[in-house]
């Protein structure tokens, strides 16, 4: 059983008509009609909608049609939280030696114990705190506000073979990382299908075209959405 009958059986179930439906999603009639006739499909947003209507999960309403449906996790890398952490405590502890150095120079010069050579140098000094001050600002500032992509650290290795499907991990390397959950679906139709991946908090992470199922071999996921933290 396709989308679109799948669609229609749980239309029907709850006794609504298409006008109904079309009106809780938003959509026309007529997009009801084609996608119950397989001749286009919603979006993924309005497909959510879907299953929050009829309280159904998105197996529900593509197992059917699905030849292999993998479950697992994604895990990505996200930047090292500790040069954060690194960052401010240099940046504070250069802050202090630079006033407390400022406040000894200014105290000294008013004093006539000590050469001007030994002044002047605590100067440059002084000078030389500040402009490291002003460095490790800089190099926090661009770290904190440089993009966060994540940083891929499982390589899925995909194989199908007459619909049977085989997932190889390779880890790359160990992060701190994020952890996704999703489920993969492959749709065939004759030799062209297409994978959609979804994340548990319903974000869309790729769509893409397969031509020739079989000559499907890797699969690269990046993301750009918080999630659960957890450690590897």
């Amino acid at each position: 059983m396709k989308f679109g009958n799948r669609l229609r059986h749980y239309r029907l179930e709850h006794n609504m008509s298409q006008q109904e439906l079309a009106s809780q999603l938003n959509v026309t009639s007529q997009a009801i009609s084609k996608w119950e006739n397989n001749i286009s499909e919603p979006e993924f947003q309005i497909i959510q909608k879907i299953t929050e209507i009829f309280k159904i999960s998105h197996d529900d309403l593509f197992v059917g049609e699905t030849d292999v449906l993998y479950k697992g996790s994604i895990y990505t890398a996200s930047k090292d939280t500790r040069m954060r952490m690194y960052y401010d405590f240099f940046l504070g502890l250069t802050a202090i030696l630079s006033l407390a150095l400022m406040i000894t120079t200014v105290y000294i010069s008013t004093l006539e114990i000590l050469t001007w050579h030994f002044t002047f140098g605590l100067g440059l000094l002084t000078l030389y705190m500040l402009f490291l001050l002003f460095i490790v600002s800089s190099w926090r500032y661009k770290y904190k506000k440089s993009p966060s992509e994540l940083l891929d650290v499982y390589q899925d290795k995909i194989v199908v073979n007459e619909s049977n499907l085989t997932i190889y991990d390779y880890k790359i390397k160990k992060f701190e990382i994020r952890k996704y959950n999703f489920y993969t679906s492959i749709r065939v139709y004759e030799d062209t299908g297409y994978l959609k991946i979804w994340t548990n908090d319903n974000q869309i992470i790729m769509v893409r075209d397969i031509k020739e199922v079989h000559d499907l071999k890797n699969v690269f996921f990046k993301m750009k959405s918080k999630n659960i933290k957890e450690e590897y």
